[in-house]
Order: C-alpha cells, then sequence, then structure tokens
C-alpha cells in the first residue's frame, strides 16, 4: 500500500497539474496546438501581473523559470508559413528588438515613441506593432498610436528605392516636412525579404536613421 500511495503522488502533477504534455487529462492534438515559451520569473510577472508572482529571494540556490503556453487562434496550416514563424515566437522577436533598440539610443529615453510595421499581412502588422508598444510601454517610454505620413510625391520617389535606401530617406523626408517632430522618435519594424521569417528593425530620429537589426 505504501509503494502505490508513493506512486500516486509521483504521478499528481502529470494528471492533474497544467502540464502542457499530453497526458490522461490532454491529447496528443490539443498539446499540439499550445504553443509554449520557457521564461524567467521576472519575466513572466511582468508579462502577466496579478497572475504570476515574482520570484522569491533565492535563498535555496534553485534556478527557476516559467513554462507561459497559449492556444493558437488558428489551426496550423490556415496561415502563411511566414506570418505562423513570426507570430509562433512574437514576443520574443519584438522584445528583443525594443531591448536592443533601447540600449542603442538611451538618449531617446525622454522622447515619445511612434511604431511603424512594414509586412505583408496585415493583421500581422497590426499585431506585431501592439507588441511593441507594449514592450515600449514596459520599459517606461511614452509611446503614441499616431504614425508618420509622407505626401504622394515622396511615396512615390521612396518606393522606388531599396530598402536599405528608402527608410533612410523616409527618415529625412518625415523631419523635414514635420511629421515626425523633434520631440518624437520612430521604431520601424520592417521583413526586408519576403522569404524572411525573422523582423528588422530601424530608428529615426531628428531625421536621422539607424538600423538596429
Amino acid at each position: 500500500m505504501e509503494w502505490y500511495f508513493l506512486i500516486s503522488l509521483a504521478l499528481l502533477p502529470f494528471v492533474f497539474g497544467p502540464d502542457p504534455a499530453p497526458g490522461l487529462r490532454r491529447t496528443r492534438a490539443e498539446s499540439r496546438n499550445l504553443i509554449c515559451e520557457r521564461v524567467t520569473p521576472q519575466t513572466a510577472a511582468q508579462r502577466y501581473p496579478g497572475e504570476i508572482a515574482p520570484a522569491r529571494p533565492r535563498g535555496d540556490y534553485v534556478e527557476r523559470s516559467v513554462v507561459v503556453c497559449n492556444e493558437r487562434v488558428m489551426r496550423p496550416g490556415l496561415r502563411k508559413a511566414q506570418d505562423e514563424a513570426i507570430l509562433s515566437s512574437l514576443q520574443e522577436l519584438t522584445s528583443g528588438l525594443v531591448a536592443t533598440a533601447h540600449a542603442m539610443r538611451p538618449d531617446l529615453a525622454d522622447k515619445t515613441w511612434l511604431v511603424e510595421t512594414h509586412l505583408t499581412s496585415g493583421p500581422v502588422a497590426a499585431k506585431v506593432a501592439f507588441a511593441v508598444k507594449n514592450d515600449l510601454v514596459l520599459r517606461g517610454l511614452a509611446v503614441s498610436d499616431r504614425t508618420p505620413i509622407l505626401g504622394f510625391g515622396d511615396v512615390d520617389v521612396i518606393t522606388r528605392l531599396e530598402p536599405e535606401q528608402a527608410y533612410a530617406m523616409a527618415c529625412k523626408r518625415y523631419f523635414a516636412t514635420g511629421s515626425l517632430g523633434p520631440d518624437h522618435a520612430l521604431l520601424a519594424i520592417a521583413n526586408l525579404d519576403p522569404r524572411e521569417t525573422i523582423l528588422h528593425a530601424g530608428i529615426c530620429a531628428d531625421g536621422r536613421w539607424e538600423w538596429v537589426r
């Protein structure tokens, strides 16, 4: 009886716990429909305040982590492979870009940030923009929902240029026309190649363009 009781205790977390792996309470199909990532307790507490408690002071020298899972809204195969790859790691991609941008230009911390996305899919671009704005806010930066605008003549010229030249030219024109003033900074997110599954970013401030990645 004692042996059976110990086995039951060992199996208890897998039977009744929130483990995303397939088991008695979760089928393989349900597990495959989850998108999971392992993060630090501090990151999890920032993303989900009130739901995940911050890590306790480490007095036991045990390295802890949190597995965060979200259920797919759409079943695999309905989105393009590129969109699926971006959305499956959206939080990691955007937080990495924002962290790099903030580290590169700490002098822009007092400016209000605007976000611009250039992706082939409109819905995916909107999700990326929202995630980037959220990461900027979490870093204590001011964020605006406004996007800078160019005139028809500027757009006609800029769209004929290679991406590396186009973004630099657009940045100059934003500043020259007053669409992006001295109190604002722009973080632009883009795919430079339709086959890529990563995101590139650049900063526009005071008419000067600088690539983040």
